[in-house]
């Protein structure tokens, strides 16, 4: 169940949890009792550290495609092989771990 933000004309905001069917009909103030509508809330982005939310976005920015390295960048990303381990050149895509 969500949390549903309610406005009391008396008592002020409350928050109350209900099902999705009911959270467009008014709900009971737990204060007072008095059928209150459901008022309209904005996300707390504002709220989070200014850093926190670059670091957010970039990753989210890039999360679906992956990091472009140059050739001189592959050997120091500490992916090593053991003897007798290489790759097939026609498989430029593929990078590692055939056998």
């Amino acid at each position: 169940m969500p949390l549903y933000h309610y406005s009391c004309r008396k008592c002020g905001p409350f928050g109350a949890w209900r099902r999705m069917a009911e959270a467009a009909s008014p709900c009971a103030c737990p204060a007072c009792g008095a059928l209150s509508e459901r008022a309209l809330a904005a996300p707390g982005l504002n709220l989070m550290n200014g850093s926190l939310r670059g670091a957010l976005a970039r990753a989210e920015k890039t999360s679906s495609e992956p990091r472009v390295v140059s050739r001189s960048e592959l050997g120091s990303l500490g992916h090593h092989h053991g003897a007798g381990h290489s790759h097939d050149p026609s498989r430029r895509w593929m990078l590692g771990h055939q056998h």
